[in-house]
């Protein structure tokens, strides 16, 4: 569970190797936050703009708390292809 004020950012983060096929996305965002970046963040030097095929990394979701309430973000790992993912995460959240 995530608690935040409203007018803060918060962040959702996962483990990813979008080399696979396999990305993570955000399915029906709530009035009560909104999607401020998306993006993935390769392991490995920070000087290295390039990700490596095959490494891993994270796959980072920034929110903005927009009022308050209690919402469920739902996320899901699939190749952009596929109709069903293969994993499902539910997140918590509380602002307030």
């Amino acid at each position: 569970m995530i608690n935040v004020v409203a007018g803060e950012m918060f962040t959702v983060d996962f483990r990813a190797t979008p080399s696979t096929g396999y990305q993570w996305s955000v399915t029906g965002i709530p009035d009560a936050v909104e999607l401020v970046e998306n993006r993935f963040v390769p392991d490995g030097p920070a000087a290295d703009p390039a990700p490596r095929a095959g490494a891993g990394g994270t796959h980072t979701f920034t929110f903005l708390a927009n009022h308050n309430g209690r919402i469920v973000l739902h996320f899901e790992l699939k190749r952009v292809w596929e109709e069903t993912g293969i994993d499902h995460r539910d997140v918590a959240v509380t602002i307030g």
